[in-house]
């Protein structure tokens, strides 16, 4: 735990400066940071939309969008870089569901092709175990797919959650509690 949250004090330190940098007018620092998010934006949305080709467009999009956005003259950066890109990422796949006429957002089944790349190819019993929680994470509110993605996926911060999803950290920490609970419980039922 202490190690990851010195790896976050890190790129946390690592981001602000090359945000600066962006700020005044540095093209490779927003290549430097398409280098650290992208392919977890990518991961992100592909297992949200389900098609290789559409997450890669949505990808795109949220970073011309974030690179827009920091050319304006006028911008408020209340949140962190990370936190801009996975609030638009998400805002361009609730646009793109509201688009499809579905509202609901489900992990696709290429979630363990994401999650296989961190397990060792002779743990099977970890990989049955992905697809397990794989489909219990199918069963859930968005939200709380979100939080679990973020939270144990992407290992993003509590601070940097309660920014994108507008809430509280306390709220955060609850969410997941919650999150956590209900995917208990689902594969709980799945066992009996």
């Amino acid at each position: 735990m202490i190690n990851r949250e010195m790896d976050n004090l890190e790129t946390i330190d690592k981001e602000k400066e090359l945000v600066n940098r962006l700020v005044d007018g540095d093209k490779e620092a927003f290549g430097e940071l398409y280098d650290i998010y992208a392919p977890k934006i990518f991961r992100f949305i592909r297992l949200k939309v389900g098609s290789q080709v559409l997450a890669e467009d949505l990808s795109s999009e949220s970073f011309l969008r974030i690179w827009e956005y920091f050319q304006k003259e006028e911008r408020e950066i209340e949140e962190s870089f990370q936190a801009l890109l996975y609030r638009i990422a998400h805002n361009l796949i609730a646009d793109y569901y509201k688009r499809k006429s579905s509202q609901e957002i489900l992990i696709n089944d290429d979630f363990n092709v994401f999650v296989e790349g961190q397990i060792a190819p002779s743990d099977v019993s970890l990989k049955d175990d992905t697809e397990e929680i794989h489909r219990a994470l199918v069963g859930m509110k968005e939200e709380y797919q979100n939080v679990i993605l973020w939270y144990y996926v992407d290992e993003l911060p509590v601070p940097e959650i309660a920014k994108l999803m507008d809430k509280s950290e306390g709220a955060i920490r609850v969410l997941i509690h919650r999150a956590l609970e209900s995917l208990k419980k689902i594969l709980a039922k799945k066992e009996e």
